[in-house]
Order: C-alpha cells, then structure tokens, then sequence
C-alpha cells in the first residue's frame, strides 16, 4: 500500500527470513499475464513467480518444502497487489458481495493504458520498466482522468444501451463489440490467482 509518510518496502517476510522483494509494475504485470497461461502448469508458475519477485533465491525447487514457501511467499504477495485502501482488503475478496466490476485487461488494453499515462502525467511507460513501483503505478493507474483514452474506453463498455434508439444504439453497440474484452477481465484473473494458490499448497504438502 502506498503512503505518503513512509518509503516503499524493499523486503517482505516469508516462511524462510525476511527477503528482497522485486515489484517494479512491469513485473506484477507479467505475473498477470503468467498466471492466465494455460499452457504453463501449476507448479512452473510457481517457480517463475518466485525468479520475477525475489530473483530466485534461496530456493532449489528440488523438494515439496520449497515449493510450499514460495506458494505461501506469493500469496501474500498477491493480497499485497490487489490491495484496495477503499475496501480495506484485497480487491478481489468476495465477503458481502461487493466485488466490484473491473471492465478492463491489462494485456488487451496495454495500448490505451500506454497512451492514457502520456494523456494524464506526461510519463512514457516504456522508459519506467524496472523503474516504477508497482504502488506508484496503481496510484496513477487507479485515478486516470475520465478523458484518458483508457477511461473512455472502460465507459463505453460499461455504458447502458437500454435508452438509446438509431444510430446512437447502432454506433455504441458497434463501438462496445470493437473494444469487447477477447479473454478474462483483470478482476477474472485475480480470482484465479487466488484458486491457484490454494491448488499450488495442496500440490506442494503432496509433493507433485
């Protein structure tokens, strides 16, 4: 969580010692994209999550213990990312049914988030990679201006059509099949990240 009165932490603590923790955004978000891959198994997801965040060290991966750490290490870590100040808890909590919609891909939307920084704040994503924290970017992320071209995007596809007639109908409906989302939301993949944990420790204390 970022705070205005406090640096960001450069350590988090696991079942093995506090460690070095790796989270510069472009690292989160190919964690993001990691995670949706079908095609890497469970247990290599585990072992490349734990290379992007603490750069591999430490653990071998030659035992169930190792994989069971870097399970626990990571889940913490993923409530750390989705954190919501507003909510009080991670984002993609389920408690009372208020999970919020999230009409967005970090993946499919890259373009428009790119551009919408440059919009917004004049910064050039691509010359923040391994610069940016993952805090300072959701900040940014979270609070684009309605005019960004990733904001008017989100809006067109969460705009209602039940009172448009014509061509307004017409046109939305034209512009909302465009910008579909073509594979999981951010919120879908969130949840997902969460099943997977839970399969990755039961695995893990199996030793698969």
């Amino acid at each position: 969580m970022l705070s205005l009165t406090s640096k960001l932490k450069e350590t988090m603590p696991t079942d093995i010692g506090e460690l070095p923790v790796n989270l510069v955004f472009n690292n989160v978000l190919d964690w993001y994209e990691i995670s949706e891959n079908e095609n890497i198994d469970l247990m290599q997801k585990i072992k490349i999550g734990w290379q992007l965040f603490f750069n591999g060290v430490v653990l071998q991966f030659d035992s169930p213990d190792d994989y069971e750490v870097a399970a626990n290490a990571l889940g913490d870590l993923s409530e750390y990312i989705n954190y919501d100040p507003y909510v009080g808890q991670e984002s993609n909590s389920n408690d009372n049914n208020v999970t919020p919609t999230k009409s967005f891909s970090y993946k499919q939307d890259a373009e428009a988030i790119y551009a919408s920084f440059i919009f917004d704040y004049g910064i050039d994503l691509l010359d923040q990679k391994d610069k940016m924290r993952w805090e300072k970017f959701r900040a940014l992320f979270n609070n684009l201006s309605p005019k960004s071209p990733f904001k008017r995007i989100v809006e067109i596809r969460q705009r209602d059509t039940s009172d448009l007639k014509g061509k307004a109908l017409t046109d939305l409906v034209e512009a909302q099949n465009y910008y579909a989302l073509k594979g999981q939301s951010t919120n879908e993949v969130d949840d997902a990240i969460g099943a997977m944990f839970e399969m990755l420790s039961v695995q893990a204390k199996q030793g698969q």
